[in-house]
Protein backbone atom coordinates (compact mmCIF):
# COMPACT_ATOMS: atom_id res chain seq x y z
CA UNK A 1 0.00 0.00 0.00
CA UNK A 2 2.90 2.31 0.34
CA UNK A 3 4.04 1.89 -2.82
CA UNK A 4 0.59 3.19 -4.13
CA UNK A 5 0.25 6.20 -1.77
CA UNK A 6 3.69 7.33 -3.31
CA UNK A 7 2.73 6.75 -7.07
CA UNK A 8 -0.19 8.63 -6.58
CA UNK A 9 2.07 11.82 -4.63
CA UNK A 10 4.60 11.22 -7.70
CA UNK A 11 1.72 11.04 -10.63
CA UNK A 12 -0.14 14.32 -9.12
CA UNK A 13 3.30 16.35 -8.48
CA UNK A 14 3.47 17.29 -12.23
CA UNK A 15 2.93 15.80 -15.46
CA UNK A 16 5.23 15.52 -18.18
CA UNK A 17 5.27 17.06 -22.16
CA UNK A 18 5.53 14.58 -24.26
CA UNK A 19 7.49 14.60 -28.06
CA UNK A 20 4.12 15.85 -29.37
CA UNK A 21 5.14 19.34 -28.24
CA UNK A 22 8.00 21.15 -29.63
CA UNK A 23 11.72 20.96 -28.57
CA UNK A 24 11.22 24.64 -27.36
CA UNK A 25 8.06 24.25 -25.07
CA UNK A 26 9.90 20.85 -23.65
CA UNK A 27 13.10 22.58 -22.77
CA UNK A 28 10.76 25.38 -20.95
CA UNK A 29 8.65 23.29 -19.11
CA UNK A 30 11.88 21.30 -17.99
CA UNK A 31 13.63 24.74 -17.03
CA UNK A 32 10.44 26.15 -15.04
CA UNK A 33 10.07 22.58 -13.03
CA UNK A 34 13.28 20.88 -12.73
CA UNK A 35 13.44 20.70 -9.26
CA UNK A 36 10.26 19.42 -8.87
CA UNK A 37 10.76 16.95 -11.72
CA UNK A 38 13.64 15.86 -9.63
CA UNK A 39 11.57 15.48 -6.30
CA UNK A 40 8.99 13.23 -8.25
CA UNK A 41 11.73 11.12 -9.68
CA UNK A 42 13.20 10.35 -6.37
CA UNK A 43 9.45 9.49 -4.96
CA UNK A 44 8.91 7.07 -7.51
CA UNK A 45 12.22 4.99 -6.97
CA UNK A 46 11.24 5.22 -3.41
CA UNK A 47 7.81 4.08 -4.57
CA UNK A 48 9.55 1.34 -6.92
CA UNK A 49 11.06 0.20 -4.21
CA UNK A 50 8.35 -0.75 -1.97
CA UNK A 51 6.28 -2.12 -5.02
CA UNK A 52 9.79 -4.31 -5.51
CA UNK A 53 9.01 -5.26 -1.47
CA UNK A 54 5.52 -6.13 -2.46
CA UNK A 55 6.10 -8.10 -5.67
CA UNK A 56 9.19 -10.43 -3.67
CA UNK A 57 6.17 -11.23 -0.79
CA UNK A 58 3.82 -12.65 -3.62
CA UNK A 59 3.12 -16.29 -4.19
CA UNK A 60 5.82 -17.05 -7.10
CA UNK A 61 5.26 -18.46 -10.19
CA UNK A 62 7.29 -19.19 -13.57
CA UNK A 63 6.37 -15.39 -15.26
CA UNK A 64 6.19 -13.44 -11.95
CA UNK A 65 10.06 -12.50 -11.21
CA UNK A 66 10.63 -11.65 -15.28
CA UNK A 67 7.57 -9.88 -15.34
CA UNK A 68 8.24 -7.86 -12.31
CA UNK A 69 12.06 -7.14 -13.63
CA UNK A 70 11.09 -5.78 -16.91
CA UNK A 71 9.01 -3.39 -14.69
CA UNK A 72 11.68 -2.53 -12.60
CA UNK A 73 13.65 -1.94 -15.66
CA UNK A 74 11.13 0.58 -17.60
CA UNK A 75 10.25 2.19 -14.53
CA UNK A 76 13.54 3.34 -13.61
CA UNK A 77 14.18 4.09 -17.48
CA UNK A 78 10.93 6.79 -17.42
CA UNK A 79 12.48 7.97 -14.37
CA UNK A 80 16.38 8.52 -15.12
CA UNK A 81 15.03 10.22 -18.99
CA UNK A 82 13.50 13.50 -17.34
CA UNK A 83 16.64 14.00 -14.99
CA UNK A 84 19.09 13.67 -18.04
CA UNK A 85 16.27 16.44 -19.68
CA UNK A 86 16.35 18.60 -16.37
CA UNK A 87 20.28 17.91 -16.64
CA UNK A 88 20.11 18.98 -20.49
CA UNK A 89 17.99 22.30 -19.20
CA UNK A 90 18.07 24.85 -22.16
CA UNK A 91 18.80 22.25 -25.01
CA UNK A 92 15.60 22.01 -27.21
CA UNK A 93 17.18 19.98 -29.18
CA UNK A 94 18.28 17.12 -26.78
CA UNK A 95 14.82 17.71 -25.20
CA UNK A 96 12.91 16.44 -27.85
CA UNK A 97 14.42 13.58 -28.76
CA UNK A 98 15.24 12.60 -24.90
CA UNK A 99 11.28 13.09 -24.76
CA UNK A 100 10.63 10.76 -27.65
CA UNK A 101 12.26 7.99 -25.88
CA UNK A 102 10.66 8.85 -22.20
CA UNK A 103 7.30 8.08 -24.10
CA UNK A 104 8.71 4.99 -25.45
CA UNK A 105 9.61 3.97 -22.04
CA UNK A 106 6.35 5.00 -20.90
CA UNK A 107 4.54 3.05 -23.30
CA UNK A 108 6.47 -0.19 -22.91
CA UNK A 109 6.28 0.53 -18.88
CA UNK A 110 2.70 0.40 -19.46
CA UNK A 111 2.72 -3.26 -21.23
CA UNK A 112 5.54 -4.48 -18.66
CA UNK A 113 2.11 -3.20 -15.59
CA UNK A 114 0.15 -5.77 -17.80
CA UNK A 115 2.56 -8.77 -18.01
CA UNK A 116 2.82 -7.67 -14.54
CA UNK A 117 -0.18 -7.89 -12.98
CA UNK A 118 -1.31 -11.18 -15.48
CA UNK A 119 1.51 -13.01 -13.64
CA UNK A 120 0.48 -12.02 -10.12
CA UNK A 121 -2.54 -13.00 -10.58
CA UNK A 122 -2.01 -16.46 -11.94
CA UNK A 123 -3.34 -18.56 -8.92
CA UNK A 124 -5.46 -16.06 -7.82
CA UNK A 125 -9.62 -16.78 -7.54
CA UNK A 126 -11.26 -16.46 -10.60
CA UNK A 127 -12.84 -12.84 -10.26
CA UNK A 128 -9.13 -11.44 -9.16
CA UNK A 129 -7.90 -12.82 -12.75
CA UNK A 130 -10.73 -11.21 -14.44
CA UNK A 131 -10.21 -8.01 -12.81
CA UNK A 132 -6.73 -8.38 -13.22
CA UNK A 133 -6.80 -9.33 -16.68
CA UNK A 134 -9.38 -6.07 -17.23
CA UNK A 135 -6.54 -3.89 -16.07
CA UNK A 136 -3.94 -5.79 -18.51
CA UNK A 137 -6.16 -4.57 -21.26
CA UNK A 138 -6.69 -1.02 -20.63
CA UNK A 139 -2.26 -1.13 -20.21
CA UNK A 140 -2.08 -2.76 -23.09
CA UNK A 141 -4.22 -0.69 -25.37
CA UNK A 142 -2.40 2.44 -23.59
CA UNK A 143 1.47 0.95 -24.23
CA UNK A 144 0.46 0.11 -28.06
CA UNK A 145 -1.62 3.10 -28.59
CA UNK A 146 0.38 5.87 -27.23
CA UNK A 147 3.22 6.20 -29.95
CA UNK A 148 0.53 6.51 -32.36
CA UNK A 149 -0.86 9.62 -30.88
CA UNK A 150 -3.86 7.10 -28.96
CA UNK A 151 -3.89 9.47 -25.51
CA UNK A 152 -7.57 8.04 -23.94
CA UNK A 153 -6.05 5.87 -21.83
CA UNK A 154 -3.39 7.68 -20.55
CA UNK A 155 -4.88 8.74 -17.39
CA UNK A 156 -7.68 5.68 -16.69
CA UNK A 157 -4.92 2.79 -17.58
CA UNK A 158 -2.57 3.79 -15.09
CA UNK A 159 -5.10 4.55 -12.00
CA UNK A 160 -7.25 1.00 -13.26
CA UNK A 161 -3.58 -0.16 -12.29
CA UNK A 162 -3.35 1.87 -8.88
CA UNK A 163 -7.11 0.83 -7.93
CA UNK A 164 -6.07 -2.93 -8.85
CA UNK A 165 -3.01 -2.92 -6.48
CA UNK A 166 -5.13 -1.37 -3.86
CA UNK A 167 -8.27 -4.47 -4.35
CA UNK A 168 -5.15 -7.14 -4.98
CA UNK A 169 -3.40 -6.00 -1.81
CA UNK A 170 -6.25 -6.16 0.25
CA UNK A 171 -7.88 -9.20 -1.06
CA UNK A 172 -4.29 -10.78 0.26
CA UNK A 173 -4.61 -9.25 3.78
CA UNK A 174 -7.87 -10.31 4.54
CA UNK A 175 -8.24 -14.09 4.31
CA UNK A 176 -11.63 -16.11 5.43
CA UNK A 177 -11.58 -16.69 8.81
CA UNK A 178 -9.97 -20.31 9.57
CA UNK A 179 -7.69 -20.45 6.57
CA UNK A 180 -4.02 -19.90 7.99
CA UNK A 181 -1.99 -17.28 5.97
CA UNK A 182 0.52 -18.87 3.42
Amino acid sequence: MVSVVLLLVSAAMVSLPTAAQSGEKIAAFYAAHGQLIVIQQVVSVVALAAFVLFALSLRPNRWLRPALWAFVALELATNVVPLVIVAAVGSPGAAHPWTFIEDVADALLSIAIALFVAAATLAEPLWVRILGYAVAALNVLRGVGEPFGFTTLDAIAPLAFVAFMVVFSAKLLVRPLGRPAQ
